[in-house]
């Protein structure tokens, strides 16, 4: 099932929400869901917030 980069976006929010996740961070998130938001839908949360921590 394909999702689209809001969908992503949706699902990251809620995840960086559940977490407590800085705004900084989540806009980060954000920007590399746009890059490519198929290879997200596919990969964990917990992936793209250690990208974006770096």
């Amino acid at each position: 099932m394909r999702m689209s980069a809001e969908e992503v976006k949706q699902f990251w929010r809620g995840y960086c929400q559940r977490r407590k996740v800085s705004v900084e961070l989540v806009k980060k998130g954000e920007a590399e869901i746009d890059k490519d938001p198929e290879f997200w839908a596919d990969q964990t949360m917990d992936q793209l917030l250690a990208l974006v921590q770096q």
